[in-house]
Parts: structure tokens; sequence; C-alpha cells
């Protein structure tokens, strides 16, 4: 009963803090305070990618830090820089201020994928509940989904001025660190701090990656996961893709909404074919795409269902595909693969602007979503001819292990 308790506890803590870092009313609107200081198109594209910059160029030092502090002490420090950032928009609304804001935000996201994804999965195995991981992943994003559609109305206080918005957003990253503090953590972690002190870190470092690269279930699952949440990801673009497909500037949030919606449905079911066999979860991944290439054509309010089936076939597919990957990992490099899996989502990330910006370009946002359905498609082909079973032997899903050998096998529960 107390195991029970004290489980309850943890996973109400770790949604809570998942709720309150993704409940920030500014969402909405922040890009259209931007513009409103004299921001370009091309400078608010900029501003993203300042972002994504900000997290894989600090992904080393963080790791570091994460390491050395620990992860709660880590976390906080994250969220410290995001609220200095939001202050940062409100007293110096320049290109300056926004760019070294979306710097520090960049920051904050490194040590999200760093210190909270390790934790999460670490404190689960210390507790002897990792078997439900899927589970929680499913349930931590459907809970972040609820924040961010409760935080698209944001744009509704606008008539209180951004001043308040931006407080509201703070105050709520303030409770996200309650939650945080309020978690009793189980894994021992006074050796590691006191081994990471000894060791010399980037020889940590380029040991986890030659882990990566000499293990190709690893490698494998870290850039399948890569490609498809970051290729698919169309959230920025969602409310100029509503305005070009006719609807009313004040009805583009349902657009969100819809695709928020669809990916909390996919979320929800997703723990339910953990066990899935391979080249079903992969030919899903064609599908997705597939039904992306198919929203382009008809491009209008009506073929939104493309759309959304999508959004919840992706949002689906990446639980698995990250519960997967996850499980591949040794305990004592989690942080540093993690650290590289940051570095290579941002840079994928980047890439995906260029593509998306490169269709605006022709004209048309449909053409972006074309060229992204099309390149899904290609890559649930690779999977499908060159990944197949090869990591089938190595993982079960029920007993969550990995069976044959990997480079720290001391780890393995």
């Amino acid at each position: 009963m107390r195991k029970g308790n004290s489980l309850r506890r943890f996973l109400a803590n770790i949604y809570g803090f998942i709720f309150f870092n993704k409940l920030l009313l500014l969402s909405p609107v922040y890009a259209v305070f931007m513009q409103s200081h004299g921001m370009t198109d091309m400078q608010l594209s900029s501003l993203f990618i300042i972002l994504s910059v900000g997290t894989f160029m600090t992904q080393i030092p963080v790791t570091w830090i994460t390491n050395k502090l620990g992860v709660k002490n880590a976390i906080n420090l994250g969220q410290v820089l995001k609220a200095f950032a939001f202050a940062l928009w409100l007293l110096w609304p320049t290109y300056a201020g926004f760019a070294i804001g979306m710097f520090l935000w960049g920051i904050q996201s490194a040590f999200f994928n760093v210190a909270f994804e390790g934790m999460l999965y670490d404190e689960l195995r210390a507790r002897r509940h990792h078997d439900i991981y899927t589970r929680v992943l499913g349930v931590r994003y459907n809970v972040s989904a609820v924040a961010v559609a409760l935080s698209a109305f944001g744009s509704l206080l606008m008539f209180a001025g951004y001043e308040w918005i931006t407080l509201a957003s703070l105050l709520s990253v303030a409770i996200s660190m309650i939650c945080i503090n309020r978690i009793q953590l189980r894994r021992r972690t006074k050796n590691i701090k006191s081994r990471v002190r000894k060791t010399n870190f980037m020889k940590l470092f380029r040991t986890g990656t030659k882990i990566c690269i000499k293990t190709p279930c690893i490698f494998l699952m870290l850039m399948l996961t890569l490609l498809v949440s970051n290729i698919c990801y169309l959230d920025d673009y969602l409310s100029p893709i509503g305005i070009e497909i006719g609807l009313p500037v004040v009805y583009v949030g349902l657009v969100q909404f819809f695709a928020l919606g669809c990916s909390v449905l996919g979320q929800t079911f997703a723990h339910r074919f953990k066990a899935v066999p391979d080249w079903i979860l992969y030919s899903s991944i064609c599908l997705a795409g597939g039904l992306y290439i198919l929203f382009s054509v008809f491009y209008s309010v009506s073929g939104l269902w493309a759309l959304g089936a999508a959004y919840a076939l992706f949002a689906a597919i990446y639980i698995l595909l990250y519960s997967r990957f996850q499980d591949f990992l040794p305990t004592g490099y989690r942080s540093v693969i993690l650290s590289l899996y940051s570095i290579g989502d941002n840079v994928v990330y980047i890439i995906t602007c260029l593509l998306i910006g490169l269709g605006g370009t022709m004209g048309s946002w449909r053409f972006s979503i074309f060229f992204l359905g099309s390149i899904i498609v290609l890559i649930g082909m690779w999977a499908l001819l060159f990944i197949k079973n090869r990591c089938a032997a190595q993982y079960n899903p029920n007993l969550r292990v990995i069976k044959t050998t990997r480079p720290t096998g001391d780890d393995i529960v």
C-alpha cells in the first residue's frame, strides 16, 4: 500500500509539473506580440531557429551541470531561465531581447530533455514500475496537450494586456517548480555524483556516442524517433495554415485545438499497442505520411479530417518509438545519450523549418505539407526495408528488458 501511495504521489507531481510547465497563456500571443514590435516573418522564423540552436549548442554543458547538481536542481535552473526569458521579452521588446529570451528558453529545453526525461524513466525503474513507462508517457503527453489547449485561450485575455498574460505565465512556471521539488527521489545519486566529479566528462560523452553508434538498436531507434517526431511537426504553423484554408482569424485557434484533440486520442491508446510488430509500426509511419499528402491535395476545412487522423497516428507512433528507444539505453549513460538525442532533435527541427519555409516561398503552405508527407513516407519505407525486425529479438515489450548483451550489462533488470 505504501508503495502504491508513493507511486501515486510521484506521478501526481510529475503530471503537475508537466501541466504547469506547458500552461503558458502567452503561447498563442507571443509571436503576435513580437510582430507588433516590428518583427518581420523572416525575423520571426529566425527566432524559432535561435530557440533550437540554444538547445543543442548548450547540450553538453547542460548534461555536465545535470550530473553535477542532480536532476531536480537542474530542472529548477532551467525553469528560472525560462521565466527570465519571458520577463525579458516584456521589459526589452526588441529583436535582441527576443533573441536572448529564445536562447534562454532553448537552454531550458535542454535541461528538460536531459534531466526530466532521464529522471522519469530512472525513477520508475527504481520503484520497480518501469513496466508502466509507456502508459505514463501517454498520460504525460495528454496532460501536456490539455495544458497547451487551455493556453490557447490566452489570446482571449489580450484585453487585459500582455503584461498580465506574462505574469500569469510566470506564476505557472513557479507552480511547476513547486511540483518538481515535492518529488522524493528513490534512485541513489550520491555515488553517481561522486563518480562524475572524478570522470572526464568529455570522455564520458565520447563513450556515450560510441555506444550509440556501435549498438545498432540504439542508433536506429534514435534516428527513426528523431526523424518521425520532427518532420511531422506542424504545430508552429497551424494558425497560418488555418487562415490559408479559409478560416477567419478569430477561429484559427480551432485548428490547433482540433490537432491537439487528435493527438490526445493517439496518446491515450498508444500503450495498448506497445507489443505491435515492427512491420505494422513502420507501415503506420507510411500511412501517416500519406495522410499529410492527402491533406495537402484537398487543403480545405473539409480536408482537416486527414490532418487530424495523421496527428492521432503520429502521437501514438512517437510514444511507441520513444518508449522502445528508452528501453535500450543503459542507465549509466542515459543522460549522455539523451543529450545526443536532444542535439539531433533540434538539428532535424531546424531542417524541417527550412523545408516548411521552402514550401511557403512557392506560394502556399500546402507545398510544405506535401514535402513533409512525402519524406515521412520514405522514412517509413526505409524502416520497413532496412530496420525490419533487427531489434525485435532484443526487445520484450512485456518484461521491458534487453535480452542480449549491452555495453553496461549490470544495468539490466
